[in-house]
Parts: structure tokens; sequence; C-alpha cells
């Protein structure tokens, strides 16, 4: 059993990352769709509640005395999945690059400092339980801010201002926002044209990707140019799949 104090932080990584390979990712305090994943397995106890991949971490390094070994959940770790967490570190590092840009959130700063270190606390395994999904998510983000710039050197606003239009588009991001319990989705028209709009959680299509072709209705609310990438937007509400 490890010492709480000195836990590996790549080992403790490791791990992290094949229960994220295996579940996707679930926080304590909810459902993370960014991350979720097709054909992953059932990631629920006995009573039908979803297990935070921070517990499933911590049961692997301090197992329970109550559980038979024979009972314990075994996770096949490969060196591959030590190679990723090699990564992850050196991605999450980069943090120290946004330090010169902008002010580091409370988040960031601490994420830093776990990931310049060599060993962490029992108390830090939320935080490192989350970081494959970090990583997933800031890679997520720089390839769509780069897709969102592209669009953005050539968008042109789209449908009649305050008027309800029909749009055949592209999902190209979607953001699960928790404060507000919604999917900011951001959209192209003719491969061009940048599109945006919010659907509450409850109202999302379960087969909605990036990537997918729908056609959508919508009120178009607002035509503006992003204070983001500097391109036009066409920003949609009370949004209808046909």
């Amino acid at each position: 059993m490890e010492d709480r104090k000195n836990i590996s932080l790549r080992k403790a990584l490791a791990l992290s990352v094949v229960i994220h390979e295996k579940y996707g990712f679930q926080s304590k305090s909810g459902y993370d769709f960014s991350t979720t994943k097709l054909n992953v397995s059932s990631n629920l106890d006995g009573k039908g509640n979803p297990i935070p991949n921070s517990s499933r971490l911590y049961r692997q390094l301090f197992p329970s005395k109550n559980v038979n070994e024979s009972d314990r959940e075994k996770l096949d770790i490969n060196f591959n999945h030590y190679v990723k967490a090699e990564n992850i570190i050196s991605t999450l590092q980069g943090f120290a690059f946004k330090a010169i840009e902008r002010p580091l959130t409370s988040f960031e700063q601490s994420v830093l400092e776990i990931v310049s270190r060599d060993t962490i606390n029992h108390k830090e395994l939320g935080k490192v339980a989350s970081f494959p999904n970090v990583y997933e998510r800031k890679l997520s983000q720089e390839m769509w801010e780069d897709r969102e710039a592209e669009l953005a050197s050539t968008s042109e606003w789209v449908g009649e201002l305050s008027s309800r239009c029909r749009f055949d588009v592209v999902i190209e991001n979607l953001r699960y926002l928790n404060r507000t319990e919604s999917y900011l989705i951001c959209a192209s028209e003719s491969n061009k044209n940048i599109i945006k709009f919010f659907l509450a959680e409850n109202k999302f299509p379960d087969n909605l990707v990036e990537s997918t072709k729908v056609s959508i209705e919508g009120y178009v609310k607002k035509q503006e140019i992003s204070k983001y990438h500097h391109g036009k937007e066409t920003v949609l509400n009370r949004i209808k799949f046909v």
C-alpha cells in the first residue's frame, strides 16, 4: 500500500489514464459530457450510482481491507499508460506559459503546482484523477480554436435578424456549462459560416456529437463580431431539430 503522503505522481496518473480510458470521466459533482466515450464500461455501483474517477483511483492505491483481494478491481496498466502520463504532465506544465499571457485561475495554479512535483498526497488524488480529462479538454479546445479561426476568416452572417430561419449545419464543437446545466453548441453553415446556440441539458439529443450534420430551425437573435475570434457569427435561440 502506498504512503498516503508520498504517492508517486506518475503511478497515480498512469492509473488515472487507465480508469479514464475504461470508464470515461465522472467527477464527484456530476457527469462530464465533454469526454463521454462510446463503448466504455458501465460506471455504476451496485445501487446504480455513478462512481467518480477519484474514488476508483483511491481504491486502487488504498484498497479496503473489508473487500477480499479476489473481489477488487484489477486494472491492466502498461508502458503506454505511463507514456501518456508523461505527455499529460508535459502538456499541463504548459500552464506556466499561460501565466505570461494572463493570470492563471486557481485551478490552473493548483494543477501547475502538482505537475511540478514527483509525489503527491492522498488529498490531491481527486485532482490527479481529473488530469486525463483536463488534458483531453485542453487538446480539444486547442483544435477547436484552430478550426474556429479558420472559419472566422470566411464567416458571414446568415439568416434574417429577428426572424425564424432554417439552416443545414455541421456540429463543430460541444461545450457543457456546469453553471447553467446547458450546452454551448458551435456549428458551421456551408463549411464557412459560424452559428452558435445554447441547449438545455434536458433538451440535448442523445445522438448529437461533433461532426454530425443536422438541419435546425432557430430564431436569429444576434449577428455580431466575436470578441474572441474577431469573425462574424450568427447566434440563434429557440432551436428545433428538423
